[in-house]
């Protein structure tokens, strides 16, 4: 199966990471997180949880808050960014904006499917030693 497939509703995502749903609505109101909705309803792919594991772990493990994750998070993939020759043109969420993702928040745009903002994520979640959830 497709890890960015997004076949986990909200209340079974919840369950899976031993959380309350409201969780999830906190993160994506920080800009952590950008679930795939299809009317009126939240999906989550894999790698959407464990990118939420990771936060969990980042949080409570490593004593980061969301306002600071997300900012690292974004610094991260500021620089890698600069690393990565025509991404201006080829990303279509910044032709026309008057700043780049990490300055207005992610969930503002299309930066967590981009492959630089995926990127940083997973690099994140290898330096910072979090496991991986078994789904």
């Amino acid at each position: 199966m497709d890890d960015n497939l997004p076949v986990y509703i909200i209340s079974s995502a919840a369950d899976l990471l031993g959380i309350h749903p409201r969780t999830l609505h906190l993160y994506e109101e920080r800009g952590l997180l950008v679930s795939t909705r299809k009317g009126n309803r939240r999906f989550y792919s894999a790698n959407d949880l464990q990118w939420i594991y990771a936060i969990r772990y980042l949080v409570h493990e490593r004593g980061l808050n969301l306002e600071g994750l997300r900012r690292l998070l974004a610094l991260r993939a500021q620089l890698a960014y600069q690393d990565v020759p025509g991404h201006p043109v080829e990303c279509e969420d910044l032709v026309g904006r008057t700043a780049p993702c990490w300055e207005k928040g992610a969930a503002l745009f299309g930066c967590y499917r981009c492959p630089v903002y995926t990127a940083a994520r997973d690099g994140l979640r290898e330096d910072e030693g979090v496991p991986r959830l078994s789904l």
